[in-house]
């Protein structure tokens, strides 16, 4: 008798081999398998993760040995800063342009590094800067304390807002409330009506 040939149980009934497995077997397409690749997938999203970080690491210690050789040559620049052909070579346009470029990139370079920290769940940590990454002086003392006053009125409109909308949401219940039972009372009055006509 073939594989897939039905065979008669004490019953006399046919019943196929195929449904006659042992019940401690597993099962082929079971969620297991589901979980497994969900696992695989994870782990690979992990690996993926874990490769971009790495490549990322590698920048960031380029991106530190060109600091670094910039601060020595702008340290090697300020030492021959009093001679005269250096401060015109300073204060040339081209130089002035360079200049302004170069800072903005640094400033971008430095949000996104700041963003990106901050993303992850680390708090960014301003130890030695402040709010614009700046050492800490009396003017960016102002400007921190510009900064707050603002916050402390955008909180407070924020909070009058927030209780405006709740006043409001408040209104709103109150109005729905009354129009149901204005509809409920007409009904009423309606079908009253419609008995006393019978």
């Amino acid at each position: 008798m073939s594989r897939y040939q039905s065979e008669s149980n004490a019953t006399g009934m046919p019943y196929s081999r195929r449904g006659n497995r042992d019940r401690t077997q597993p099962r082929r397409h079971t969620i297991t398998s589901g979980v497994d690749y969900d696992l695989l997938k994870r782990m690979k999203e992990l690996e993926q993760e874990k490769d971009a970080l790495l490549q990322g690491l590698e920048v960031v210690d380029c991106a530190r040995e060109w600091y670094l050789r910039q601060i020595q040559a702008v340290q090697e620049r300020q030492k021959q800063v009093g001679k005269i052909t250096d401060a015109r070579e300073f204060c040339s346009e081209n130089n002035k342009k360079r200049m302004s470029q170069l800072l903005s990139k640094l400033q971008e370079v430095k949000l996104c590094l700041r963003d990106l920290i901050s993303s992850s769940g680390k708090p960014w940590t301003a130890s030695c800067c402040d709010v614009n990454g700046l050492p800490a002086g009396p003017g960016n003392k102002q400007h921190v304390t510009m900064l707050k006053e603002q916050n402390r009125l955008l909180t407070k409109e924020v909070t009058a807002q927030s209780e405006r909308i709740t006043q409001l949401e408040q209104e709103k219940s109150a109005l729905i409330k009354q129009l149901f039972e204005a509809r409920a009372r007409s009904r009423v009055d309606s079908s009253h009506l419609d008995s006393t006509f019978i």
